[in-house]
């Protein structure tokens, strides 16, 4: 069959060192294999070569297909065991990780923020610099593990800063943190209030961008605490955060 050639394809090229070559092949894929379970096997073995971007790309290209298979747009072998992501936790971490770079950890933005989490390089010098951890620039797009411990450090500090809110500190991460007094000013504090009037001041975010942002890191923090086993309570996350 096609498909079975294009494994075999993808198999030679990755055998001998030409991974990119396969890239095509496997979006071709992505877009020809019917069962959802053929598509988890395309997208294991991405995840297998070490390529969780195209992982996560066959995943979202299944999905919009109409074939759902959560475990491949939300996959979890990406941020790496020696990572300490205990600043903010590991589902928080990976609902980050994937609206910032979709998991490529090369990533590297207009604006220059760097590797899985995106982290500007100044700021992710204070944070190591305030966690005893030796800075080198050039691991923030070099070493998954070390940009998902510095960006999980740095989480860790905007939510303490907020109160626990995960909207302010996913405000503060999108648009900055002088944002969050701002709008709190302009819109008052959402922090503790019923959940309609929680989703009503989302609603009045001024940056298209910023409301976006907030609205799909929650959606992939709930299915990413479901993935790991821990209860999803989108109300309660939203109204009071951690």
């Amino acid at each position: 069959s096609p498909s079975r050639e294009s494994i075999e394809a993808i198999d030679r090229y990755e055998a001998a060192g030409h991974g990119w070559r396969a890239a095509s092949l496997y979006r071709a894929l992505a877009e020809q294999l019917q069962s959802p379970g053929e598509l988890a096997l395309l997208a294991a073995k991405a995840e297998r070569a070490g390529n969780n971007q195209l992982s996560l790309q066959i995943g979202k290209t299944a999905y919009g297909r109409g074939i759902n298979v959560p475990a491949l747009a939300f996959p979890i072998g990406v941020i790496p065991p020696s990572a300490n992501i205990s600043g903010s936790g590991k589902a928080l971490a990976y609902a980050i990780a994937r609206q910032e770079s979709a998991f490529n950890p090369a990533a590297v933005s207009a604006a220059n923020a760097k590797g899985l989490l995106q982290l500007m390089p100044a700021t992710a010098k204070a944070v190591a610099n305030r966690h005893g951890i030796a800075f080198a620039p050039e691991k923030l797009t070099q070493d998954a593990g070390y940009n998902a411990t510095l960006g999980a450090h740095y989480l860790g500090e905007q939510i303490d800063t907020f109160g626990g809110s995960y909207i302010l500190t996913f405000i503060a991460y999108n648009a900055g943190p002088n944002r969050v007094p701002d709008w709190l000013a302009r819109y008052g504090d959402p922090r503790g209030k019923d959940i309609d009037e929680v989703v009503d001041w989302i609603e009045r975010i001024p940056f298209p961008e910023t409301r976006g942002y907030v609205q799909r890191v929650m959606e992939n923090y709930e299915i990413y605490k479901t993935r790991l086993g821990q209860q999803a309570d989108i109300v309660h996350d939203l109204r009071f955060g951690r």
